[in-house]
């Protein structure tokens, strides 16, 4: 008996073609679904790059307000609107690619259901041979068609998904929430490939001694006020340090280093700044130039590791009492080492490092100033070879770390040792003006802040100096002196309407930065070796016993915080997004809200 079926609009090939239809349709609603989700998403990001609405950006408004002529907030300022909106433009630029998408699934949607929905007029039915081979052919030919569409979408959604994550760190989020590896392939193919960092770069880490700039500024406002070593409140992680030193701490997005030293051995540590988790641990050995002989030093402050490495978010560059310069990658590997000479230096040498553009500054001044032994060098960064060094600095050992300042003429390196703060061109390391208005051991390094060079030192005076000068500006170019409340070791602070200075015997002493009247003084009754820094409207001090001291910076003395950190310290703090590292005789400490 032959098999036989009815032919008609409703025979089993069109019925097929109708389910597919049906199906294009649910896969092209769940694609413009899903496109709208994403175009949600990408829009409340957006608003938190949206230059009018964000709060950070805000906040610098104001603290610009209280302080109209503050340079350093203005170019903040600058700098984080630019970065707002071009982030901003490329997600409005992501929205209008999104809504080409959607207007093509809707498309493909509106055709699926009304072939879904069509219907012919039935003829009269006649018989047809059953064809079975013709029947697999429309059922694969339908399930063929609904696969490509949904590979269609599948691959629109994720190249929407990977598109709308900004090339742009968001400014909510900054470098702390940064939690991948860097010894992971796709970090290491992501390093930088600028030979140095932008001025945003290098605002938004803590690459040397006292942070950027050398100035003890965080641009961060929500560090914490208070912590409870003993009973873990508000530290995040504790981590023992392999070797002693007083180095401080320096960060760069997800990375802490640190040196350690002592009279055979340096070494350098990197630390994942989330977890805690020494990541690498490299000794500085084999060094080309290093003298046989141990440097002097102060053993009972672990002087053999005294001086602050620097980044520049490429490479990590230390140096040591025996005149032992390296610089090492981010995954530890050594890049190049040079030996400079063992310095002729009383106490050991304890000058940081800092960068400029593609260089390393080292300031190494010893012997007497009068045998020509001082100068200040700079390095290639990439390779360690010499760039340029001065001629020989007329001032003796010294121990201050030179800072960068950018003015209307030029870039300077600010300088200072017995008797004078000397200022060289940061391109060529000529020397562009000098005064003379320090005494002594030169121990604290200086800062500018009002567009003024800001010198201290016990026993002399503190000096508001204007860097616009030439020659010997020592009678010419002082804007005014003071000689009460002076620091001996820690740096001075300014949040540019005050100057601060603390004595290493407690004394905080506050001067107007304009006129240079004294406002106050206090005595702390503790001993600091740290050097004082500044977040927001909130001063830092961390004393030897490793007590944090927090104030209300302003024109009257207010105490905000004090807090014990159950270990000594001589260190100057680190800071980042919401977060403090400090360094103590045995422990690096993460503080900050879990």
């Amino acid at each position: 008996m032959t098999n036989v079926i009815h032919s008609s609009t409703s025979s089993s090939t069109p019925i097929l073609w109708r389910q597919s239809a049906v199906r294009i349709a649910m896969a092209a609603g769940g694609f413009c679904l899903a496109v709208c989700l994403l175009l949600a998403i990408d829009y409340f990001r957006s608003l938190r790059l949206d230059p009018l609405h964000s709060p950070e950006l805000a906040q610098l408004k104001v603290a610009l307000g209280r302080n109209p002529g503050n340079e350093q907030i203005k170019q903040q300022i600058r700098l984080l609107d630019l970065e707002l909106r071009q982030a901003h433009a490329e997600h409005e630029a992501l929205g209008a690619k999104a809504g080409w998408l959607l207007l093509g699934g809707a498309g493909v949607l509106l055709l699926a259901i009304k072939y879904a929905m069509y219907r012919k007029k039935l003829p009269r039915p006649e018989k047809k041979k059953y064809s079975p081979g013709a029947a697999r052919r429309a059922v694969v030919l339908a399930r063929s068609a609904v696969v490509v569409v949904a590979g269609a979408v599948i691959a629109s959604v994720c190249m929407l998904s990977l598109r709308s994550e900004s090339n742009l760190p968001s400014p909510a989020t900054k470098t702390s929430a940064v939690a991948k590896s860097t010894n992971s392939p796709a970090a290491q193919a992501a390093a930088p490939i600028t030979p140095y960092p932008t001025p945003e770069e290098i605002q938004r880490n803590w690459p040397r001694f006292r942070g950027p700039g050398g100035l003890g500024i965080s641009i961060y406002t929500n560090v914490p006020v208070s912590w409870n070593a003993k009973t873990g409140e508000g530290v995040l992680w504790k981590s023992p340090v392999p070797m002693v030193g007083p180095s401080s701490p320096i960060v760069w997005q997800d990375r802490v280093f640190l040196t350690g030293a002592s009279k055979t051995k340096r070494e350098v540590y990197c630390y994942d700044a989330n977890t805690g988790k020494l990541l690498w641990q490299k000794p500085v050995e084999n060094v080309p130039n290093t003298s046989p002989d141990p440097p002097t030093v102060m053993e009972d402050s672990g002087g053999y590791a005294a001086s602050t490495p620097a980044t520049d978010g490429r490479r990590v560059y230390a140096i040591y009492a025996n005149g032992n310069v390296a610089a090492f990658d981010f995954q530890g590997n050594l890049a190049w080492s040079v030996g400079l000479g063992l310095p002729d230096n009383n106490y050991g040498h304890t000058s940081s490092l800092t960068t400029y553009q593609d260089r390393l500054l080292v300031l190494f001044d010893q012997g007497t100033g009068k045998d020509g032994k001082s100068r200040l060098i700079a390095l290639d960064s990439k390779t360690g070879k010499l760039a340029w060094q001065t001629e020989p600095r007329p001032v003796p050992n010294s121990w201050a770390t030179p800072i960068v300042i950018h003015t209307p003429q030029n870039d300077q390196i600010i300088t200072c040792g017995n008797p004078w703060a000397i200022a060289y061109n940061a391109a060529s390391g000529t020397e562009l003006w000098r005064a003379k208005v320090l005494y002594g051991e030169v121990v604290p390094s200086p800062i500018f802040a009002a567009g003024l060079v800001f010198t201290a030192i016990d026993g002399e005076k503190v000096s508001a100096i204007r860097p616009d000068g030439t020659g010997d500006v020592s009678k010419s170019h002082i804007a005014w002196s003071a000689d009460e409340g002076l620091p001996d070791i820690c740096s001075p602070l300014s949040d540019n309407q005050r100057i601060y200075m603390l004595g290493t015997y407690g004394l905080l002493s506050c001067y107007d930065i304009q006129t240079g009247k004294e406002l106050w003084e206090k005595e702390l009754e503790l001993g600091f070796h740290s050097s004082p820094s500044l977040a927001g409207d909130r001063i830092y001090l961390f004393s030897d016993k490793g007590v944090g001291v927090v104030l209300q910076a302003g024109a009257e003395f207010k105490e905000l915080a004090r807090s014990d950190l159950g270990e000594d310290m001589l260190a100057s703090p680190a800071f980042a997004d919401g977060r403090i590292y400090v360094r103590g005789k045995e422990h690096l400490f993460c503080l900050g809200k879990k």
